[in-house]
């Protein structure tokens, strides 16, 4: 795909590009609430975006749990840019940056309609259907093998 970058998050400018993206995704289009969304926990993860010619247009950020152990979250393309494999790679950087780190065990709350996108990477479903921010989800997970 032409010029298309991921970067890990190293600044507040580009943190503020990755919140703007959460924002259209979630709360406009699927209609979280902006308190829901903006959850107070940013600060505690790390973050990156993906940019096309220079312009932001997915994100995702990974929060740290128990020793070996990462939660993937907030992951959102941008509508016109979805179904060209935008978020396959950005899912893959952070694969490959969590088991660079140590982390052996890669957790998420997937919406269920992109379920199968997760399991094509790796991930398999983890509980029953459960709602969070009145959208039904499944939690799944994908153990990284030892490097």
């Amino acid at each position: 795909m032409a010029e298309l970058t991921i970067e890990e998050v190293a600044d507040g400018a580009a943190l503020l590009e990755a919140l703007a993206i959460r924002r259209e995704v979630f709360c406009v289009e699927q209609g979280v609430s902006e308190a829901e969304e903006m959850d107070g926990r940013d600060g505690e993860c790390r973050h990156y975006i993906v940019r096309r010619r220079g312009i932001a247009i997915a994100t995702a950020r990974v929060m740290p749990g128990r020793a070996g152990v990462a939660k993937i979250q907030r992951v959102a393309v941008k509508a016109r840019h979805r179904r060209r494999g935008i978020g396959n790679r950005l899912m893959q950087r952070i694969i490959d940056d969590a088991g660079k780190r140590g982390i052996r065990r890669l957790e998420l709350d997937a919406q269920c309609y992109v379920e199968a996108f997760y399991r094509a990477l790796g991930f398999a479903a983890e509980s029953e259907v459960f709602i969070e921010a009145g959208i039904p989800h499944v939690r799944m997970a994908r153990t990284l093998s030892a490097s």
